[in-house]
């Protein structure tokens, strides 16, 4: 878990601590309408926010990632109308769970840094669903048309704020081990070609291969290992590729004519293959589980 993952978390809990003070302080200024609708903003909004934190960081895990958001929903939710009574309570608690189970599905789906502009908007929506407590008591009716301009402003620098919690991911923590996991990978890259063990490494949540592209020679042994870091299974394969697998002593698919090359790797785990190439070409590799291949997971192979 990284240092945003932690700004947001820390975050969460500041917000439904606040929740809790200011239902107690607002218990007697407000209607079970108006409880109602602040509980539900609050479940709603927070169980989103952390549905996708944990979707996006325990991505392959949705069972996981759903109990804990929806979990954190239900709580925030309740936080909210605890104080005043079983409505906004229950009204709470359905919001909540409903959007930490959305939003375990939604940072499932996306890549880790589609999540992090998720994750600005949508805690600046919990974080500005506190003002609703200010807001809704009011008794006077809004005679000035520029009366928006103060929720408008601080919903600008609410989000300017936790954009700079972005950064600190973003400027620090994500270059740093995506740099250190690159140059590793290429400084093994040039020690493996000379033998031809090729390692291929998928980092967490980045629907991307290290390297990107294979050189190998026709003829000659090869073995491509899978190392996948990531929480979720990833393969590899490559359609209509003729190659000769040391395992089966046989060409794939009968003789020299094309065969499938699929190499399986769980989470937190690794799978190599040792094979012989047969025919010169430039052939595309990619993860065949569904939605991987279309956020870029893809690379080429080079027989020469």
């Amino acid at each position: 878990m990284g240092l945003y993952q932690l700004f947001v978390l820390t975050t969460i809990a500041a917000s439904g601590i606040a929740a809790i003070m200011l239902s107690i302080k607002f218990r007697h200024r407000l209607t079970k309408m108006q409880a109602m609708v602040i509980s539900m903003a609050m479940g709603m909004n927070m169980g989103l926010t952390a549905g996708v934190l944990f979707g996006a960081l325990y991505q392959g895990d949705l069972y996981t990632s759903t109990l804990v958001s929806a979990g954190i929903g239900v709580l925030a939710g309740l936080a909210s109308g605890i104080a005043f009574g079983i409505l906004p309570s229950l009204e709470g608690f359905m919001s909540g769970l409903m959007g930490g189970m959305m939003g375990a599905m939604l940072g499932e789906m996306i890549t880790q840094e589609q999540s992090l502009t998720m994750l600005n908007i949508l805690l600046t929506l919990s974080v500005s669903s506190l003002l609703l407590y200010n807001i809704l008591p009011a008794t006077k009716s809004v005679d000035d048309k520029k009366w928006f301009l103060k929720p408008f402003f601080t919903f600008v620098l609410l989000f300017l704020f936790f954009f700079f919690g972005t950064q600190l991911d973003k400027s620090n923590a994500i270059p740093y081990f995506n740099s250190a996991a690159i140059e590793h990978s290429h400084s093994s890259q040039d020690k493996n070609n000379k033998s031809n063990e090729i390692v291929l490494t998928v980092n967490p949540s980045e629907y991307s291969y290290t390297p990107e592209e294979i050189s190998l020679n026709k003829g000659q042994e090869a073995s491509i290992t899978l190392n996948n870091q990531d929480h979720a299974d990833h393969d590899i394969e490559i359609k209509k590729i003729a190659i000769k697998k040391k395992d089966s002593g046989h060409h794939a698919n009968h003789g020299v004519s094309k065969a499938d090359f699929h190499l399986h790797a769980s989470s937190n785990s690794s799978a190599t293959l040792t094979f012989t190439p047969l025919e010169t070409g430039v052939y595309e590799f990619y993860c065949s589980i569904p939605g991987h291949k279309e956020n870029g997971m893809t690379g080429t192979i080079k027989v020469n």
